[in-house]
């Protein structure tokens, strides 16, 4: 008997540990309060399969998640970590370094984190990557851009959500950064900016390779976000375009060349440039967005699911996919402050599900664009790319036209 231990910020609803690991495992729960298990349907099935549960308000900064997951190591004896979101990755490998537990440990954990020793490994693997440099001292900005011309960009090398992403078109704008970031300067790095579709590649890798993938191109770029008002939309590659291929390969190249643990769930973010698709940025999680409910809605496919059967040997080649339509995809409109009010509870339009709005009621606050920020989100799927973007575009046209204006 193995005992598992658990990490969860998702909605039970779609972290259904307690149905997805065998029997023979003993399952323990660390749980954001906010997805608290007496909320969900099936809270009594839960708590009669798990042998302990604690729940917290501030799950993603209390260091009682971790204080509590030592004593729960010592006292029951577990010898498995579970954890599939950002917050949790580091504070899981923590705790298998220091109980000596298998799976992802620190030192892999802050390759994938640290945006510097990442882009080292894959450089040093033979990877193509954007030209970086990191930045430890007054100039370091400059210097690079004279090198690789204008315009730069500067990244947090431990940054989340894409947030702290800047672009410098001239030379006075890097030396304004410089003063403006003091002794901070160490924490990031400059990358050149090349003109580029992006794609990514999400799946789940068990020793040595992909056992599951799909790879998906975006509408914008991060930079067309922040700069204005669009909506973006990540759809998935057509099933005779070549670049599916390559880029499954080059997905397996990077995870081999980070030292990644045996079975991990992963994001891979790429430029296809004109001189051909080079790696930007890798993490070992499942990927945000919508990456998960248009997985479910076209292949029958939960990633959380498939790499936690796999981390506990809880029969993953039950996991089939099953292609339901050729592609699919989902639409996200970020928050930029000039839409608030009362949006429609459902969407109507055909072809759509997983419809959701954090649409503000009024005015107050600040705009908040970032990764994880949006004003409306929904899945789509298509018999061709074009389909599945036409109905995206469609619901984010119904919702702009179906938003009550505040009184």
């Amino acid at each position: 008997m193995s005992r598992v231990l658990i990490l969860n910020r998702y909605r039970l609803q779609s972290a259904a540990f307690h149905r997805w690991l065998d029997a023979e495992h003993e399952l323990f729960l660390l749980n954001c309060a906010t997805r608290a298990v007496d909320r969900h349907p099936e809270a009594a099935a839960i708590r009669s399969r798990y042998r302990d549960i604690a729940e917290f308000d501030d799950y993603t900064t209390s260091p009682a998640v971790t204080e509590t997951a030592r004593d729960w190591i010592r006292r029951y004896g577990i010898d498995t970590v579970i954890a599939f979101s950002e917050y949790d990755v580091l504070r899981a490998a923590l705790l298998r370094d220091e109980f000596g537990l298998a799976g992802q440990g620190a030192a892999s954990a802050e390759a994938y984190r640290d945006k510097l020793v990442m882009k080292r490994l894959l450089d040093g693997a033979g990877l193509p990557i954007v030209p970086y440099r990191p930045l430890e001292r007054p100039g370091d900005l400059e210097r690079f851009a004279s090198d690789v011309g204008h315009p730069v960009l500067v990244k947090p090398r431990t940054g989340t959500g894409s947030r702290g992403i800047r672009r410098f078109d001239d030379g006075p704008s890097a030396a304004g950064f410089d003063e403006e970031q003091g002794p901070n300067l160490r924490d990031y790095l400059a990358e050149a900016f090349t003109p580029h579709e992006l794609l990514h590649c999400d799946g789940v890798f068990v020793e040595g390779r992909a056992v599951f993938s799909e790879v998906w191109s975006w509408s914008t770029t991060f930079l067309d976000i922040v700069e204005g008002p669009v909506p973006t939309m990540a759809i998935t590659l057509g099933r005779d375009d070549p670049r599916r291929k390559a880029v499954v390969r080059l997905a397996e190249e990077t995870l081999r060349g980070l030292p990644t643990p045996r079975v991990t769930a992963f994001h891979i973010e790429f430029f296809d440039t004109a001189n051909g698709i080079v790696v930007n940025e890798a993490a070992s999680r499942i990927g945000g967005g919508r990456i998960q409910p248009t997985l479910r809605r076209m292949h029958g496919i939960d990633l959380v699911e498939l790499a936690a059967r796999h981390q506990t040997d809880s029969s993953p080649e039950s996991l089939v996919p099953r292609p339901a339509a050729p592609t699919g995809g989902f639409l996200i409109a970020y928050d930029h402050g000039d839409v608030r009010g009362t949006a429609p509870a459902e969407c109507p339009l055909p072809g759509i599900s997983h419809y959701e709005t954090a649409l503000p009621r009024t005015s107050g606050g600040t705009a908040d664009v970032a990764s994880s920020s949006y004003l409306v989100s929904a899945v789509a799927l298509g018999e061709n790319r074009r389909q599945t973007s036409e109905r995206l575009l469609a619901m984010h046209h119904w919702f702009l036209d179906s938003v009550t204006s505040p009184l």
